[in-house]
């Protein structure tokens, strides 16, 4: 306070010496110029006004300049009067200051010297009618705290506008005087102008005398008003603690009240329950009920407690949560980065609440809430059935009252009811009020723990942003080889591995049973199968060598499986003395580093040992995935002597990240990290290196933008785990762990992703196969259909798509791996280094455009950043990739488990994509701010527009969707449209694509198809019956010419038996008598053959029998001449 009374004195000195400077050169001014009032400015204004002999634009000129000279008079007279309450603030600052020092003095002392009220005297209806005053005024409170927080937040930020502006006002006063100056040199312009300006800037330089002093004077005060706001802030908390307090007693009075009467109340239905005993039935339901009631009421009261307590749990958390948010924040901006501020913010950070963590307690309180719901709603049924108690005593009566029962005994019971009734309907009201009571305090710990889940995001964002950079150990020095000796010696001293021992030792005496059933188990099965599954991949492998296509691919799966197997033994033996010294109570702290680094070790031991002997010569890699040579054996070298320097350090690392502030986990971990990543750097060298490494193969065979940029990803590989040796080097050891931690995942999963692919190539070649095999099938099928078909007949064509393109298949599925494994390396790394790269939360800092967005029945503006479009792009290419390539999907999913026609494959493939692509649109425009609600008018008034104007094509694209979905025609069906008849072989959007006999594509439009006559020739069965008319010469022997023709068809084999053919003879003929013959065939392809050969043989037939085939006849009569007349050509 001593402090604060001198710098008030010292700021009020420095406020009479300002006030006293401007008071004398307000002086000096006024005896050099005088001031033009604005009574003046305004009879000049109407002077000008009536003038005869001024232009009507000169006096709009000159009376505009006056104007503008007006309004700045007018400013400085609210500049002045701003200026003055700053005064007046400077001068009461010493007395409003007192004044809150000791309201701050009595709101402590009163918190200190806090008593309880007497609440115990208050009924459950008074001490919940007041502890609702006290919330409003705990609402008013936050209110007002929050209003004063954005006060401080304002001023705090003051200084530095008030400094721009006054930079600003003083550039504008120079420019002033030097127009003022400028316009007295002027000579030619029209005096009445030049008096104007001269007005205008004269009252412009006041102004800015004005606003310049009125800055100054905030500049002054703007301490005094922020130190007052922070006391007035204090002052606000303390009594917001007060009122936490006694709304805490007040739920504990009501709880314990509540509680009370609820015992009674359960002890007196005790009591009425032994009494009903050998009573009527219907006392003894009524009872029951008030009974079961009783208890609820017990149960929701106990619930209400427990959650009220949480509650306050929850909010004591957050507040603290928030006042470390707040404290962080002042620490990092004003005293920077220290290593002990790191060490402590990273050990909040460990202690943050995750919002995982509270996952089963927000969806418990759902649930809770839900069924607090449900009881609510069946109290309100038994409610209104008790609404008249008397009524309801009388319905059961007239249901359940034996007849016989005298009118002593019937009004008995009617009494004993109602009282019972009565008691319930009071029972039903207090826990129907309890549960409204209970679904409150729920929703509040939902809020409240929502809050704090909330906050804790934001601190755990802020830590990650800040904390990379942040200092956690000395820098290396000369001195770094002496701390390695020390805290080797430390390291190996006998009594810290002493303690290991017999923490191991408690461990399995505390569980013996359990540790040698899991030793016994393991070492049996170790024994008794190492041998049958080695024998087991022995054999996989030399059937892979004789033949690739051996080998299927669920037995690739099994090799890696048993790979894995032979290589967990170890890492099992290190987590089973992990799990030992876990369940060891009290075990000692270098004891449970060791456990710790032991855990770290087997990991790392289990996925190299898994990839050693994956990469071992002629081993799985080599034979089943068909890995080269070199390849391998660069990998299983390096694996093979990298292992024993890795395991130890990861080991050591992991021990030394348990104890972080100990000088010599300082000093062991770093050192071991940065033998870890010279290890890694070798390794990454022997990997990436251009013309020695894995990649050596691609680059000459390859010369695109990554062959080109070889050296370049070989020197980011090699100085990668340099740039974590740097980190750990100058004291970032922490950010060095981090690094490490999130390279070794890096390279994790680019082994992992590369086992990926290779198990997808492997089925991919299998499945491709497999295709091969049935597309060389439906070949041989087609050959000999077509052998049964005569070369030139015309409707001999099968289409295309009943073929799979195996070279097409080929090129897609290699873009979906290829996307897919990019895929999976861009979303992998992008997990493993969100929190590092602080490029994602740059990107998600611009911001491209807002949209509004109704939230909680409010508007609020939500901002499209770099990072949404980044998504929405993303989404884009990803759809694209999708639909172009969904055919070789579909075709290599369906392999070998379901057989497709051809339409059907169409339709699937079709409809996929359009799903695809409305689905993909959806996504992009909830990225970019689009919705359904912005777009359905738009969409109405263009559907209504185009509905009209391109009606045609919007009803040829829906048919096209009918199509698809009713399929009345299907890719390879022979169709009739009008007078168009051939092969379906696409069916689009707008339109469906024929191909007729002539091999000439015909594009028929959607809509035609469906509203027009259609026959499909192939739709349920491909049966066709063939129709031909033979005609025979009047006087023929027609039952011959029957036995004729149908021997000659009974010789046909492409004619069906079933339906039987038929010979009629149909009409009499102008010329001949005329038969049908009907006949059926299985294919649509041999009605043209079946037609040839038929008339053939039915004409050789008719030759050899003697029957005529007539031709048209016309008889021509001609009339005798008239007597007398002569013909025309006499």
């Amino acid at each position: 306070m001593k402090f604060n009374t001198c710098k008030s004195f010292l700021t009020v000195w420095l406020l009479l010496l300002f006030l006293s400077v401007n008071l004398a050169q307000a002086a000096n001014q006024k005896q050099r110029v005088k001031s033009v009032t604005l009574n003046e400015i305004q009879q000049r204004s109407q002077s000008i006004k009536d003038r005869q002999n001024l232009s009507d634009e000169l006096k709009a000129q000159i009376l505009t300049v006056y104007q503008e000279s007006e309004d700045n008079l007018r400013e400085l007279t609210n500049q002045e009067s701003l200026a003055d309450s700053f005064k007046r603030l400077t001068t009461h600052f010493q007395e409003e200051s007192k004044k809150l020092v000791v309201q701050l003095q009595a709101a402590e002392n009163n918190l200190k010297n806090r008593k309880p009220e007497a609440l115990a005297m208050l009924s459950t209806a008074e001490l919940e009618q007041r502890k609702i005053i006290e919330k409003t005024r705990l609402s008013d409170l936050d209110a007002e705290i929050v209003q004063n927080q954005n006060r401080i937040n304002e001023l705090s930020r003051s200084p530095q506008k008030i400094r721009e502006k006054i930079a600003e006002t003083k550039a504008k006063q120079l420019a002033t005087q030097q127009d003022q100056e400028n316009i007295a040199r002027k000579n030619g312009e029209n005096l009445h102008v030049i008096e104007a300006k001269k007005i205008l800037l004269e009252t412009r330089l006041r102004l800015l005398n004005g606003t310049l002093k009125a800055l100054e004077l905030e500049s002054i005060s703007s301490p005094m008003q922020l130190e007052l706001q922070n006391d007035h802030s204090q002052l606000l908390n303390l009594q917001r603690e007060h009122q936490v307090l006694l709304i805490a007693e007040l739920d504990n009075y009501l709880i314990d009240k509540r509680q009370q009467e609820a015992d009674k109340e359960h002890a007196a239905l005790l009591q009425a329950e032994k009494e009903a005993e050998g009573k009527h039935s219907l006392i003894r339901e009524a009872t029951a009920d008030n009974m079961n009631y009783s208890r609820k009421l017990q149960d929701v009261n106990k619930n209400i407690e427990q959650y009220t307590v949480k509650k306050n749990a929850v909010d004591a958390r957050f507040k603290q949560l928030e006042k470390d948010f707040q404290s962080a924040e002042k620490k990092i901006n004003l005293a920077g980065l220290s290593p002990a501020l790191g060490n402590l913010l990273r050990e909040q950070r460990r202690n943050l609440p995750q919002r995982k963590q509270y996952t089963a307690t927000l969806d418990a309180i759902q649930n809770e809430i839900a069924s607090v719901s449900l009881e609510t709603f069946k109290l309100d049924e038994v409610q209104n059935q008790l609404l008249d108690p008397n009524q309801s005593v009388y319905s059961r009566l007239e249901k359940e009252l034996p007849a016989g029962m005298s009118a002593g005994e019937v009004m008995q019971i009617r009494t004993e009811l109602r009282i019972l009734l009565n008691e319930q309907k009071d029972l039903v009201g207090r826990l129907s009020t309890a549960y409204s009571e209970y679904a409150r305090v729920l929703g509040d710990v939902d809020f409240t723990l929502q809050q704090m889940l909330n906050s804790s995001d934001q601190f755990i964002d802020y830590l990650d942003q800040h904390l990379l950079w942040v200092p956690s150990a000395p820098v290396i020095s000369h001195a770094y080889l002496s701390n390695i000796m020390q805290s080797a010696v430390w390291f190996a001293d006998p009594s810290n591995w002493l303690k290991v021992g017999d923490s191991l030792l408690k461990g399995f005496l505390t569980y013996p049973g359990y540790f040698s059933a899991l030793m016994l188990g393991f070492i049996a099965l170790r024994l008794r199968y190492k041998a049958v599954i080695k024998n087991y991949l022995t054999t996989l492998l030399n059937k892979s060598t004789a033949k690739l296509y051996l080998v299927s691919f669920n037995q690739t799966l099994g090799a890696l499986a048993i790979l894995l197997l032979l290589s967990l033994p170890a890492p099992l033996i290190m987590a089973s003395l992990v799990a030992v010294i876990k369940l060891t109570p009290n075990a000692e702290g270098f004891s449970r580093a060791f456990a710790s680094g032991l855990l770290a070790a087997g990991v790392s031991l289990a996925i190299l040992q898994f990839f050693y002997r994956l990469f071992k010569p002629d081993g799985v890699a080599e034979l089943l995935f068909h890995w080269s040579k070199s390849s391998v054996q660069i990998l299983y070298s390096q694996i093979k002597w990298s292992r024993f320097i890795i395991i130890p350090c990861v080991f050591i690392i992991g021990m030394a990240n348990t104890n972080l502030f100990s000088e010599n986990s300082i000093t062991l971990g770093r050192t071991s990290q940065i033998i870890l990543m010279l290890t890694m750097s070798y390794l990454l060298h022997r990997m990436s290196h251009p013309l020695t490494g894995l990649a050596k193969d691609y680059y000459l065979s390859t010369n695109g933008w990554i062959s080109k940029l070889r050296y370049v990803w070989y020197v980011m590989a090699v100085l990668a785990p340099w740039v974590v040796i740097g980190f750990s080097v100058a004291g970032y050891y922490q950010s060095a762990l981090e690094l490490q931690a999130k390279l070794v995942m890096t390279l994790r999963l680019a082994f992992f992703i590369a086992l990926i692919h290779a198990l997808t190539l492997r089925w991919l070649n299998v499945t491709k196969r497999q295709l091969a095999l049935q597309n060389a099938r439906q070949k041989r099928k087609q050959a000999v259909e077509q052998a049964n078909v005569s070369a030139g007949a015309e409707g001999n064509y099968l289409p295309e798509e009943t073929l799979l393109d195996i070279s097409k298949i080929n090129q897609q599925s290699d873009k979906l791996l290829t996307t897919l494994i990019v895929l999976m390396l861009v979303v992998g790394t992008w997990m493993v280094w969100r929190d590092i790269v602080p490029a994602f939360s740059i990107f998600n800092q611009v911001q491209l455009w807002q949209y509004s967005e109704m939230q909680e029945g409010k508007e609020v503006w939500m901002p499209v950043t770099l990072i949404n479009l980044m998504i929405g792009v993303f989404y884009a290419g990803l759809a694209f990739v999708l639909v172009s390539n969904f055919p070789t999907l579909v075709d290599l999913m369906s392999v070998g488990k379901f057989s497709l026609t051809a339409g059907s494959r169409y339709a699937l493939i079709q409809l996929s994509r359009y799903l695809l692509v409305t689905v993909a649109f959806l996504a992009v425009a909830n990225e970019l701010g689009g919705s359904w609600a912005k777009v359905q008018w738009l969409v109405a008034a263009l559907s209504v527009g185009l509905g009209f104007g391109l009606q045609e094509i919007f009803a040829n694209m829906v048919s096209g969707v009918i199509l698809l979905f009713e399929r009345p025609i299907r890719v390879g069906d022979t169709v009739t449209v009008g007078d168009v008849t051939g092969r379906v072989c696409r069916i689009q959007m707008r339109a469906t694509h024929i191909l007729d006999w002539d091999l000439k594509e015909l594009v028929v439009p959607n809509k035609t198809i469906i509203t027009d006559r259609l026959v499909n020739w192939t739709l349920s069965d491909t049966v066709t019956r063939v129709v031909l008319m033979v005609g025979v010469a009047y006087g023929s022997d027609v039952d011959l010419v029957e036995k004729v023709l149908k021997d000659v068809i009974s010789t046909e084999e492409i004619v069906l038996r079933d339906p039987e053919p038929m010979v009629s003879f149909l009409s009499f003929g102008e010329s001949s008598l005329d038969f049908r013959v009907c006949v059926f065939v299985r294919e649509l392809g041999d009605r043209m053959a079946i037609t040839h050969i038929l008339h053939k043989k039915f004409y050789k037939a008719l030759q050899v029998h003697n029957i005529e085939i007539p031709f048209p006849q016309r008889d021509l009569h001609l009339r005798s001449v008239v007597d007398g007349v002569a013909p025309a050509s006499v």
